[in-house]
């Protein structure tokens, strides 16, 4: 119990932290989906101060609004660069890569996964998001998992059902340039063998932000995680377990996008060891709201850890939609 305590009160250490650095001072403005046809602004962007640097940016105030560009939270933009931004948070929410878009989705994908020790994994997700109220939205993961392990002893093949995860997380901040999504995310034991599953109940904070890059003209996405275990087999390991995840997600010809992840993972019951991936994913739309994707990634270190591995490969189906 006093373990739990000690990572809660870290937990919520983390959440006000980002919290600080990412809210912003006005209120929340209630977005609405966009239609599915998506006009592309007029000319190309002339933001002020677009011949200086990044730094030379930061301290100097808008010519616009007076106000003095910062490196977090929300910026100060043209009306031309917030039109720009409100178009390409609308391709984001229609093609699901922005994860603080309130829509919903039926998702279908499956990766494979090199790992250490000459072990294989195959993991199938179905992913179902419903958007709820305008500015709710609800996610349930079901994964399926299959692994081949020639070093464990009898069965070398393991298949079945692992543990569902629920999120539900609410939109407290959004304009065009910048939205922030707070939720809170928990895991069940539901795997159908002991190595699908932690055998664990876990809790914690999900944050998701996305901010407008007029410079690159894409969105710059970030996203927290903190599992906690609450309950669960005595015997199993506790779970205690941070993930922060960047990307920069890109549109090409109103039908293709892009984003590049970097992903840290970090184990504070392992001594607070962490892995990262990087990935890459390349999608389509192909049909209104459906789109597919491929997504090739590779570990960068702690390859040995609980949830990471040598490199993958994800490919998938998404279908977008307002609610159900």
């Amino acid at each position: 119990m006093k373990s739990f305590r000690y990572s809660l009160v870290r937990a919520c250490a983390w959440i006000i932290g980002l919290m600080s650095l990412f809210a912003a001072s006005t209120p929340a403005a209630s977005g609405q989906e966009a239609p599915p046809e998506i006009p592309r602004s007029s000319g190309p962007l002339e933001g002020p101060n677009r011949q200086h640097g990044i730094e030379d940016s930061a301290k100097e105030p808008d010519a616009v609004t007076g106000r003095r560009r910062t490196l977090v939270g929300p910026q100060p933009v043209t009306p031309e660069q917030q039109e720009e931004a409100e178009r390409l948070k609308q391709l984001g929410a229609k093609y699901g890569t922005d994860p603080t878009a309130i829509v919903g989705r039926v998702q279908l994908s499956s990766t494979y996964l090199n790992l250490p020790q000459g072990r294989q994994g195959i993991d199938t997700l179905a992913r179902v998001d419903l958007a709820l109220g305008g500015n709710y939205v609800l996610r349930t993961d079901v994964p399926v998992f299959k692994m081949n392990d020639p070093n464990r002893p009898g069965a070398a093949s393991l298949q079945g059902f692992s543990d569902l995860s629920v999120t539900v997380a609410r939109r407290v901040y959004s304009t065009p340039e910048y939205t922030v999504l707070v939720g809170v995310t928990s895991t069940f034991p539901t795997g159908t063998e002991p190595g699908l599953s932690l055998g664990k109940y876990t809790l914690g904070p999900t944050v998701a932000t996305a901010r407008f890059l007029p410079r690159l003209d894409s969105l710059l996405l970030g996203l927290f995680t903190h599992q906690v275990s609450v309950a669960g087999d005595p015997a199993r390991s506790s779970v205690n377990v941070s993930k922060a995840t960047l990307q920069v997600n890109s549109f090409w010809a109103q039908r293709w996008w892009s984003v590049v992840q970097a992903e840290w993972r970090v184990d504070w019951e392992r001594n607070a060891r962490s892995n990262m991936t990087v990935e890459l994913e390349l999608g389509r739309n192909v049909a209104e709201r459906l789109g597919i994707f491929v997504r090739p990634g590779v570990g960068i270190w702690g390859q040995d850890l609980p949830g990471a591995y040598t490199w993958s490969i994800n490919g998938g189906v998404r279908y977008m939609f307002r609610s159900f």
